[in-house]
């Protein structure tokens, strides 16, 4: 159907008044040469190139493709190139205008090619992030299984408030840390407050995975808890389009119970500090 308008367009544009009724060279999805002391009305050529060494009483259009205008070249109306370029060599006579519109056409940057590109990045990013995460809550759980058990329990207990806190820490730690790093002297805070969001962010993550792998079967071990559960949560992220915010939803609770239970610990945050002064005085 498509092809069958083009040729339509191709010959309405050929035909129309002013055109005649004179031999045109129209050439579609292959290359053309108009050969010395050959005369056509107009020639057209679309996906591919078109080389002119004769004569052209109309315009030539090449869509697609390159013009190439030889010396002996003779062009009374436009050349028209749009996605490629006017080659003329000395000699070749246009007296109407040169228009090349776009240059060479990428075929990869082309929205189809950047929209594959998108998703196979995409599928490798989420791939990469995931071994990496589930090395990582691994690792958080065989160390330290007390704390994630207690962030798990907390998240459990109360998913609203977990959840709340999640999110109003992501909203106030990415700001800060992009307001301290436009300052010269406040790099050092940004990077440490960049830092802490995202060990957070990976017990958080561990903590989820624990959590939803103990939901599944409470007779897995926390290794297995937190392979179970992460897989689950990639599973979830590998959803097209929005996968991506259903996981960073589903994470958001171990975020804040993270932060709520202290790492799992319980303990105040300025304890030790508080502690020590006390000692002091």
């Amino acid at each position: 159907m498509k092809k069958s308008l083009l040729l339509f367009g191709v010959f309405f544009f050929c035909m129309a008044p002013g055109n005649g009724w004179a031999l045109n060279l129209i050439r579609i999805g292959e290359n053309a040469v108009l050969v010395q002391n050959q005369e056509v009305q107009d020639a057209v050529v679309v996906n591919g190139s078109l080389e002119i060494q004769g004569r052209v009483l109309g315009n030539a259009v090449v869509l697609g493709g390159d013009a190439t205008l030889k010396k002996t070249a003779y062009i009374r109306g436009d050349v028209v190139c749009l996605g490629g370029q006017i080659l003329s060599e000395t000699g070749a006579i246009v007296t109407g205008s040169k228009v090349e519109i776009g240059g060479k056409i990428n075929w990869k940057s082309l929205p189809f090619f950047s929209i594959m590109k998108i998703f196979l990045y995409s599928f490798l990013y989420k791939i990469s992030t995931a071994v990496i995460l589930l090395a990582l809550s691994i690792f958080f759980v065989l160390m330290w299984p007390n704390q994630i058990r207690l962030a798990a329990e907390e998240a459990s207990s109360d998913l609203v408030k977990s959840t709340l806190v999640g999110i109003f820490t992501v909203a106030l730690l990415i700001p800060l840390s992009i307001g301290f790093a436009i300052t010269l002297f406040g790099l050092p805070i940004a990077f440490a407050l960049f830092v802490f969001l995202l060990v957070a962010s990976w017990f958080g993550v561990a903590c989820m995975s624990y959590l939803v792998g103990t939901k599944i079967s409470k007779s897995y071990s926390p290794v297995m808890a937190v392979i179970i559960g992460l897989l689950v949560l990639k599973f979830v992220h590998f959803v097209p389009f929005i996968g991506t915010v259903l996981y960073f939803l589903a994470v958001l609770p171990g975020l804040g119970a993270i932060l709520l239970t202290r790492f799992g610990t319980n303990k105040p945050w300025l304890g030790d500090t508080r502690a020590k002064l006390s000692r002091k005085h």
